[in-house]
C-alpha cells in the first residue's frame, strides 16, 4: 500500500510512504514501487524497500504442495523452528482432508524443531486442497496453519481435453478460402512418467479438420496441429472427434472433441464483427497469452508464495 503527496510545489518536498502488509510473511522482504511524474526527465522512479520479517516460529515452505503422477510417491515435509529462548511445543490439531492425506508431525530436535510430514494418499487424477492445523505454545502463534494443494497427473495427459476454434462469419469463411489463410490450433500429448511415448495413429472420424504431428520432447512430449478443411466447413456447428492412439497402455485411445462454428447470414451481424476480430487476433499461430502486471507495487520476495 502506498501513500504520497500528489503534488510538489517547485523547490518543494513530497513524501511516499510504503506500507508491507506482513501478515503470513517471514525472513527477509524486498518490495518495489513505481513512482509516475510529470517530470520529463524523470517520468518514471523506482524505489526499493527491503526489511526482515521476524516470526516467532519459523515455517519452510509455507505450503505443502503435493505434486505427481499417479502411482507415484509424492510427500513433502514441512520445516518448523522455534525463534524465541524459550523451548517450543507444537502438537497436531486437525486434518481437514484426512481420505487425502497422511500427516505425521515429529519433534527433530527437542524443544526446538519439527517437520511436518505430508503424504498423498489419493491414487487417482486430481487436484485437491485443505489444511493442518497445528497448536504451540508460544503465545504470538497459538495456532499454526498449513495448507496442503494436491494436483496428481494423469500417467498420460492431454492438453486441452476439448478443442474449440470459436465462431466466425460465413463471410470471413470465404475471405480465409480465397487467400488461403490457415487457422491452427494445438493439442499437447503428454507422458508425464516415462520417456518412451509414440503416436502411432491419429483419425478423425468426420475428417472436416486435418492434423500433422510435431515431436516436441522425444519420448515425452508431442504437439499436435490441427487446422479446418475449409471446404468441407459448413454454416452451423462443425463438430469432429479427434482420436490419438499411442503406445501407451492406458486410456486408449485419447479422444478429443473439435468445434468451429459458422455463423450464418440472418444472425447478428454486431455478433459476427466481434467473433471475427476474436479469430483475427489468431489465425496463423496458437494463442499466447502475456501477464501483465498493472498494480504500481510489486513484489519480489522469495519467501512467500
Amino acid at each position: 500500500m502506498a501513500r504520497f503527496d500528489r503534488t510538489i510545489p517547485p523547490g518543494g518536498e513530497g513524501k511516499i510512504t510504503l506500507e508491507v502488509r506482513t501478515k503470513g510473511f517471514q525472513g527477509k522482504l524486498h518490495k518495489t514501487a513505481r513512482v509516475f511524474t510529470n517530470d520529463p526527465k524523470n517520468a518514471q522512479v523506482i524505489i526499493g524497500l527491503k526489511g526482515e520479517v521476524w516470526a516467532p516460529i519459523s515455517i519452510n515452505p509455507r505450503y505443502a504442495r503435493l505434486t505427481g503422477s499417479v502411482g507415484d510417491k509424492i510427500e513433502q515435509v514441512v520445516h518448523l523452528r522455534g525463534e524465541k529462548k524459550e523451548p517450543l511445543m507444537v502438537k497436531l490439531a486437525s486434518v481437514s482432508i484426512p481420505d487425502k492425506v497422511e500427516v505425521q508431525l515429529k519433534e527433530t530436535e527437542k524443544g526446538r524443531t519439527y517437520d511436518l510430514k505430508v503424504k498423498n494418499k489419493v491414487q487417482t487424477q486430481g487436484t485437491y486442497i485443505g489444511q493442518v492445523k497445528l497448536t504451540s505454545n508460544y503465545p504470538e502463534k497459538p495456532e499454526i496453519a498449513i495448507r496442503i494443494s494436491g494436483n496428481i497427473r494423469p500417467l498420460l495427459e492431454i492438453r486441452p481435453k476439448v478443442l474449440s476454434f470459436g465462431r466466425m462469419s460465413e463471410g470471413r469463411l470465404q475471405q480465409l478460402k480465397q487467400h488461403g489463410r490457415a487457422m491452427t490450433r494445438s493439442i499437447t500429448v503428454l507422458l508425464n512418467k516415462g520417456s518412451d511415448l509414440k503416436i502411432e495413429k491419429v483419425a478423425l472420424e468426420k475428417a472436416l479438420f486435418k492434423v500433422a504431428t510435431e515431436e516436441v520432447k522425444p519420448g515425452r512430449l508431442v504437439r499436435l496441429l490441427v487446422e479446418p478443411i475449409l471446404e468441407k466447413i459448413k454454416p452451423g456447428p462443425n463438430e469432429d472427434r479427434l482420436k490419438i492412439h499411442t503406445n501407451q497402455q492406458v486410456a486408449q485411445p485419447l479422444v478429443v472433441p473439435i468445434s468451429l462454428e459458422i455463423l450464418q447470414a440472418d444472425e447478428d451481424s454486431d455478433e459476427d464483427e466481434d467473433d471475427d476480430e476474436d479469430m483475427d487476433e489468431d489465425l496463423d499461430d496458437e494463442e499466447e497469452a502475456d501477464d501483465e502486471d498493472g498494480s504500481e507495487l510489486d513484489e519480489d520476495d522469495g519467501n512467500n508464495d
